[in-house]
């Protein structure tokens, strides 16, 4: 832990004394993704109770039996297609793929005899350990660096909590007018931060800036995700034909920039605990910013997917023979069983069900569908 610190200390130090002052998001981008000390780049991320953020696959299997069950309504859709595949973004200790594979294993065994389920991963370390982890799927379960390794992938997507860990710019709206929040060193070599106004030259965040966040009030700062408009573009030229299935916690446009989130949603997580102060351990804390769905469906539209429905991940689960999945998971529950806490906490309000969203989107999919985890509620018209 120590050497990580030095090293991401000593590699930030060393880039802002070669070019200057860097962006929040080129920090935030270091802090999580260096290949040698980033965040992500340790042999063991640490997910659950224990660790230092919770994840729905690590509070209950039946969150990825679930899923199962809207992954098999997308196979029936997509019937004509003989090879079964699921591609998954942000797999992390690979808890969602084991619960996935395992329920069509034992439930579906003829789709698994032709399931193929891929992992995107670009850390190299993180693509050994999961390898390795799935020696014995070997014939359904593959790691691999770039998307576009699948050679014009056609079948499911999944991306658990992907979007939210993607570096953002940092604005801040001051006496009418925008900065971008930047870090340099101190006199002492310390972490510090800046504001650089917001120039024509930066394009993309300017026009973002132009379109969306004028009316924002003076001292008003907040997140603008553009890796995930970048993301999308890029994953739509590979991405052939299926259904992309996204689960984050954010919010629809209205609700992100509303006046009272003043201070944005940009937060770090460590052992189970919130902090602001991104400077102090940078490369130990997880770092993450809500995910706007209203530019993410946008962008997915502008890409050439529809977008099937939007809701919050309560009613998702909901409509997805929760009854008969639960039973399937884990045998009878007795009414004050502990695996009922995993469950509560994956619907109910006050744990994930309310602050964790759903949004799928399609590609080549006709006609229309209708589909099971919209059935109980379908929010679309919120991303307008």
């Amino acid at each position: 832990m120590v050497n990580q610190l030095k090293g991401i200390r000593n590699a930030l130090s060393k880039k802002i004394k070669t070019h200057g002052s860097i962006s929040f998001r080129d920090f935030m981008e270091m802090c999580l993704y260096e290949e040698n000390f980033g965040y992500y780049s340790q042999e063991q991320i640490k997910i659950g109770k224990n660790g230092d953020f919770v994840t729905a696959p690590h509070t209950s299997k039946l969150f990825g039996y679930l899923l199962s069950v809207q992954i098999k309504e997308f196979f029936d859709i997509l019937e004509k297609d003989s090879s079964l595949n699921i591609c998954e973004f942000g797999a992390g200790t690979g808890v969602l793929a084991k619960d996935i594979m395992e329920f069509f294993m034992n439930f579906y065994p003829d789709i698994y005899k032709r399931l193929q389920y891929t992992v995107v991963e670009p850390i190299s370390k993180r693509r050994q350990i999961l390898g390795e982890k799935f020696i014995d799927f070997k014939d359904h379960f593959k790691v691999i660096e770039d998307f576009k390794d699948t050679k014009g992938f056609k079948g499911v997507v999944v991306a658990n909590e992907l979007f939210d860990a993607f570096p953002v710019h940092l604005v801040e709206k001051v006496d009418q007018d925008f900065f971008e929040i930047f870090v340099g060193l101190n006199e002492s070599g310390d972490l510090k931060e800046e504001r650089v106004e917001v120039s024509g030259s930066d394009r993309e965040l300017r026009e973002y800036i132009d379109r969306y966040l004028k009316k924002l009030p003076d001292n008003y700062r907040t997140e603008v995700n553009l890796d995930m408009k970048k993301w999308i573009r890029n994953f739509s030229s590979d991405f052939k034909r299926g259904f992309c299935l996204i689960i984050d916690y954010g919010y629809p446009r209205d609700d992100y920039y509303a006046d009272f989130r003043n201070r944005g949603t940009l937060l770090g997580y460590t052992r189970q605990r919130v902090t602001e102060d991104f400077f102090r351990y940078p490369g130990l804390i997880d770092m993450t910013a809500h995910v706007n769905f209203s530019d993410a469906a946008g962008w997915f539209q502008d890409a050439g997917f529809r977008c099937e429905g939007f809701c919050p991940q309560w009613a998702f689960l909901g409509g997805l023979d929760i009854e008969q999945t639960i039973e399937k998971a884990f045998g009878s529950l007795e009414p004050f069983s502990p695996v009922l806490a995993g469950v509560k906490s994956l619907i109910f309000p006050q744990g994930m069900g309310e602050s964790h969203k759903v949004l799928v989107v399609s590609k080549d999919v006709e006609p229309k569908p209708k589909l099971k985890g919209f059935k109980m509620k379908n929010d679309l018209a919120r991303l307008k």
